[in-house]
């Protein structure tokens, strides 16, 4: 592919994948109807999939500053979807864990999530839909290696 296609094919690119994620995103956070941010889905999920985790680990598994981490973690313990526990052996440490309450808001947004993602790619054949997550997957495995 010559400079000029390469070019007008990466600025279409540029520009399709803005709108598809302001829109994906858009209907995103009106089914987070449950008063949880997407990045405090995020959050919540990696808690839930350890079982727990220090607000350390969290920070590092998002690639987040722990001081967004902290401010985050703060709002769903008040919110009352997340704990924190004192390590019985070190009480420098502090494990977040989900609540039951944590638990039903993760599940209702999860549902939430995937009907959106349902609606939109739900069309597409299984053919296309693996072409994407392959792409998808090159590209991350590209943007890891820089890192």
């Amino acid at each position: 592919m010559d400079e000029g296609s390469l070019s007008l094919s990466l600025e279409r690119l540029e520009i399709t994948i803005q709108q598809l994620i302001r829109r994906v995103h858009e209907k995103m956070e009106i089914l987070m109807a449950q008063g949880i941010t997407g990045s405090q889905f995020f959050v919540m999920k990696k808690i839930s999939e350890r079982g727990k985790m220090t607000v350390s680990e969290v920070a590092n598994e998002m690639n987040v500053s722990l001081s967004a981490i902290t401010a985050m973690t703060d709002r769903l313990y008040k919110m009352g979807l997340i704990k924190r526990d004192r390590d019985e052996k070190d009480r420098r440490l502090v494990w977040l864990t989900i609540t039951p309450q944590g638990g039903k808001t993760l599940q209702n947004c999860g549902m939430n999530r995937q009907e959106v993602f349902r609606k939109y790619l739900g069309g597409l054949s299984q053919e296309d839909l693996n072409s994407l997550i392959n792409i998808c997957d090159k590209i991350l495995a590209s943007i890891k290696k820089e890192q």
